[in-house]
């Protein structure tokens, strides 16, 4: 993204003030959501949806986002083995992969937040499980890692450095790039180069964040345009945002 290198300290700490205040309120919207329904525990035919979290987000993070989902009629399913998602991306992408195999899932619809895309791009090239994924919606994506994860304080932020093995093998690995829409807002303060992703549809929002993304209606019309278009090369209609190749 352009102009992002040179953004005045004052507005990125903003940013993160912003980001951080939506976060607490997000965590509570789920919690709320959680106490109010009883999950539904029936196996669902074909055409799943797999919510996979970030980095430090639990297995429900997404919750509030996948009510909105649900309304689509199709199963909405979370993996609860990734806890707090603190594993190695090859580790988690493991876990995952085991859940899709027990789960017996195909024709599978991922929407992801941050890490949980990079976990989605593995299992989109491995042949053991590419034929499972049809199409992934990635949401602040770190596709090309983070130049902040060079001095990030413990190991499993340093996962996203740009010079990480994983992620140039998985930059390298191109072919499901375009079964993918890559969302990202204007500025993101954990990923202040963006999430452009080549091959991909790449829809920019207006808002600015790395988490704020999750609430706003543009993207929740992008989703629900995927999911209900049954588009399975990614080349989603993107209302409400702006979307290149």
């Amino acid at each position: 993204m352009t102009g992002t290198r040179n953004r005045h300290p004052i507005a990125t700490v903003c940013y993160v003030l912003l980001d951080s205040l939506f976060l607490i309120g997000w965590h509570a919207r789920g919690l709320r959501l959680r106490n109010s329904r009883v999950r539904n525990r029936v196996r669902y035919p074909a055409d799943p949806i797999l919510m996979l979290p970030g980095v430090y987000e639990s297995p429900h993070f997404l919750d509030p986002l996948a009510a909105v989902l649900r309304r689509s009629g199709r199963p909405v399913y979370t993996v609860p083995e990734l806890v707090r998602n603190r594993a190695p991306i090859l580790d988690t992408a493991r876990s995952v992969r085991t859940f899709l195999e027990r789960a017996d899932l195909t024709g599978v619809t991922i929407v992801a937040h941050s890490k949980g895309g990079l976990v989605g791009k593995q299992l989109m090239v491995w042949p053991e499980t590419s034929h499972r994924v049809r199409s992934m919606i990635a949401i602040a994506t770190p596709f090309a890692g983070s130049r902040y994860a060079k001095r990030a304080p413990t190991r499993v932020l340093r996962d996203f450095d740009p010079a990480d093995r994983v992620l140039l093998e998985l930059a390298a690995n191109s072919d499901a790039n375009a079964r993918i829409v890559s969302v990202f807002g204007r500025f993101d303060p954990q990923i202040p180069d963006g999430s452009r992703l080549d091959g991909a549809r790449n829809v920019i929002s207006p808002v600015g964040g790395h988490f704020r993304l999750l609430a706003r209606p543009g993207v929740h019309r992008l989703i629900s345009s995927l999911i209900e278009d049954e588009v399975s090369d990614g080349r989603v209609g993107a209302k409400g945002l702006s979307g290149s190749r």
